[in-house]
């Protein structure tokens, strides 16, 4: 009989059932509160509040969270299905084992299925009570087979109507909601299983008395052996150190280490080509000075990611930073591309600003235009955005009171030594010569960039240092030398008219 697990005087209500309900509800509301989002949580956002992942467990050692990755859901569906399921069989299995035996049997599952977990995919991120609540229809099942020839036919069939039935519930949640682990399911259940064919023994053994403590050693000692070798798998999987590596190239870009982001980008790879270490690599690789090497980066990664289920704000970052490599470089049709592309796959209002410099350097001035006053139009736009807009309307000699406008909203919301610079220049084309200088020093003092130093000297009547600055721009890149091309001219100019 059912009776033959419950000990001695204990209460009917499921009070723990009730608490671990109640603790996995308000970790949940926690989540919300926090500006998780309640439908679809990011796996950042997961593994801040204690999602499971080996990599993490094993070599940052960060053990517990094999425990907080049971309270943890990812999203409001996998809560409710999780808490139905819970709330059916955990006060079932209160009542046969009481609440100090059942919170072990409980504990010991769900760890053993974020064991599983590790064991089968080291760099899976996972979360949810599933492996706990698997792990009691385990134990009932263990009890059902264990304890057969004491049940009744009635009682055994109405026991595995409910297994199957919840059951099928979890198994419709495994295909609709991500990061949810089968292997966590599956380790679970075998630990809970186990759980109930000992307890069933015990219980039987002490004649009705309920199940001891002690029949529990051997699950723990399961569980235990489950962790260790998750963790000489995980230190023996490839895969497994490139993600580490990955998390470690990742603060490290962070911190702007681009020097560490390529070495550990580049170790990572040797395990397979990673988009994400080629995109991170591609950018330490532009910082550092090494454009073609970035743009190969870049490139590899866009190919290994087109036709497939890659991420598609990944591949649109991809090609946002590629386009980026081409107007550096002065192929604007390619990045006008890129752009397009990248803003299909996520409408950023950012895309359209960069798409907008490359179609004005292009000379599609309705385009460019068009995308210029979409971006001017933003409240959040990027005030370097606004500056390169700016920028590219006076290197193609357009509407000089729109760029004006453009780097004013600039300075607005960041006033930095480049947009003070482009001010310079604008203020100069307008013939405000007083003004103009005025900016230039400033950029100057902050950021020393030739093309700004150029100006001043032009400006205070030294044409040679101007020409002479104004030269070195011109080997830089020949976006810069099209660019200063002009004010080349006019200070070359001024020197053979001997102007002082």
């Amino acid at each position: 009989m059912v009776a033959i697990l419950t000990a001695p005087m204990e209460p009917r209500r499921p009070i723990v059932t009730f608490v671990l309900v109640g603790m996995n509800v308000a970790a949940f509301l926690a989540m919300v509160a926090s500006g998780i989002s309640p439908t679809q949580p990011g796996v950042e956002q997961l593994l801040a509040v204690g999602a499971n992942r080996g990599t993490l467990v094993v070599f940052q050692h960060e053990y517990w969270r094999a425990l907080t990755s049971m309270f943890i859901h990812i999203g409001v569906l996998h809560l409710a299905v999780n808490m139905y399921s819970l709330w059916r069989v955990g006060a079932f299995v209160e009542r046969m084992l009481g609440g100090p035996l059942y919170v072990l049997v409980y504990t010991l599952a769900g760890l053993g299925g974020a064991f599983a977990s590790v064991l089968w995919n080291p760099v899976n991120v996972s979360a949810g009570a599933s492996g706990a609540i698997f792990g009691l229809f385990g134990f009932v099942m263990g009890f059902a087979i264990q304890a057969r020839h004491l049940l009744p036919p009635d009682a055994a069939k109405s026991l595995w109507d409910g297994i199957l039935a919840t059951l099928a519930i979890n198994l419709f949640l495994a295909f609709s909601v991500p990061y949810l682990d089968n292997a966590a399911h599956l380790g679970g259940a075998v630990i809970g299983l186990l759980a109930g064919f000992v307890a069933t023994a015990s219980a039987l053994e002490r004649e009705g008395r309920g199940a001891a403590f002690s029949s529990q050693l051997i699950v723990i000692a399961a569980v235990i052996g489950l962790a260790v070798l998750a963790g000489v798998r995980t230190q023996n999987n490839p895969r497994a150190h490139a993600a580490e590596l990955m998390q470690k190239a990742q603060e490290a870009f962070q911190a702007r280490q681009f020097e560490q982001v390529e070495a550990l980008t580049s170790k990572a790879l040797e395990s397979g080509k990673e988009p994400l270490a080629l995109i991170l690599r591609s950018f330490a690789r532009n910082e550092r000075g090494d454009k073609d090497g970035g743009l190969s980066d870049v490139t590899a990664a866009i190919d290994t990611m087109v036709g497939t289920d890659a991420s598609p704000q990944l591949l649109a970052e991809a090609f946002a930073l590629r386009a980026g490599a081409h107007q550096v470089d002065g192929r604007f049709a390619e990045a006008d591309a890129d752009l397009s592309r990248a803003y299909r796959l996520r409408p950023d209002p950012a895309y359209v600003g960069l798409r907008g410099y490359a179609r004005l350097r292009l000379g599609d001035a309705d385009g460019g235009l068009q995308d210029v006053r979409a971006t001017l139009s933003q409240r959040g736009a990027d005030a370097m955005v606004l500056n390169n807009l700016a920028w590219g309307l006076l290197a193609t000699g357009q509407d000089l009171g729109l760029a004006l406008e453009l780097v004013n909203a600039s300075i607005a919301r960041s006033p930095s030594a480049a947009a003070k610079g482009t001010r310079c220049w604008i203020q100069v084309a307008r013939g405000l010569r007083d003004e103009a200088l005025a900016d230039c020093l400033a950029a100057v003092e902050g950021a020393n960039e030739v093309m700004d130093r150029g100006m001043v000297a032009f400006l205070q009547g030294r044409p040679d240092e101007a020409v002479q600055s104004w030269e070195e721009a011109s080997r830089r890149n020949p976006v810069d030398a099209a660019d200063v091309a002009p004010w080349l001219e006019a200070a070359r100019a001024q020197l053979d008219a001997g102007a002082p």
